[in-house]
């Protein structure tokens, strides 16, 4: 009975991170589908500036990260580099999923650091809650004014222990006073694996999925494939995983003694009016 106790209870645990996942992923899904549907027909300009499209970094200092608006959707495969932001913390393994989107919700009130953006029919303001003020460059007629947001998903190390193991969690990195800022968001997503599903042919269908290596242009992704592979966050002694667990385009071999549970979420960029 107190084995059987502690498999619900630890699964359970498991079962409740996954449902997590999804729903975050889920919501800034959401956002970047609205942003996408808008970036066509708009013309941004305002006292800051977006940062080009190829620029494809996350440095710690400024707020050229945040300005990259223009890149709704990127990846890295296997690796933090060329994310300074990423590769200087707890990063352990895993995919790099970053989405960029504004909030849903309309900000009433700023702060002098952070990024927003004023939005009226086709054009739009960006600016630095600092500069609020400046009327000439930033004030649009009957527009609302949004947070940019951005969001890169990635395995770190919670620097917690049970009975000597590691703990490993969900990470992003997101925008705090206009930079790039580490949280946690779950412990025990112990890896993630994510796809992107191609249309190259503009028929708003996709031809392929790939890795993020083998993006040729964020412009074509459709669709994004996440597998998560999450674990209880104390072993077990009376129990024993030694899986080969497929998430993605690797295979994660195990041996020892944590509950596992695979989560595979597909997500669809496309609009229902598409």
């Amino acid at each position: 009975m107190n084995k059987h106790f502690l498999h619900t209870r630890q699964m359970a645990q498991v079962q409740e991170t996954g449902r997590f996942v999804y729903a975050l992923i889920a919501r800034d899904i959401e956002q970047v589908k609205y942003w996408r549907s808008l970036l066509p027909f708009i013309n941004i300009s305002g006292t800051s500036l977006l940062t080009e499209p190829n620029s494809f970094s996350c440095e710690e200092a400024g707020t050229s990260w945040a300005r990259e608006l223009n890149l709704s959707v990127f990846g890295l495969n296997d690796s933090a580099a060329g994310y300074s932001c990423i590769a200087n913390d707890d990063y352990l393994h895993s995919d790099i999923l970053t989405l960029r989107s504004l909030s849903f919700l309309t900000s009433k009130s700023y702060d002098n650091e952070q990024l927003y953006l004023r939005l009226d029919n086709s054009q739009a303001r960006l600016f630095l809650g600092a500069d609020r003020s400046n009327s000439a460059n930033n004030d649009l007629t009957n527009a609302n004014t949004y947070i940019v947001e951005a969001h890169s998903y990635y395995i770190g190390d919670s620097n917690r222990f049970c009975q000597g193991n590691k703990i490993p969690a969900l990470y992003w990195q997101t925008i705090v006073n206009g930079r790039p800022q580490q949280q946690e968001l779950l412990a025990g997503v112990e890896h993630m694996q994510v796809q992107f599903a191609i249309d190259t042919d503009n028929d708003l269908v996709a031809n392929k999925l790939v890795s993020a290596n083998t993006v040729n242009d964020w412009r074509h992704v459709i669709g994004i494939d996440v597998d998560i592979l999450v674990r209880s966050e104390c072993p077990n002694s009376n129990h024993r995983d030694n899986k080969a667990y497929k998430i993605g385009d690797i295979n994660y071999q195990v041996n020892d003694n944590f509950y596992r549970k695979k989560y595979a979420y597909s997500f669809s960029l496309l609009n229902p009016t598409n």
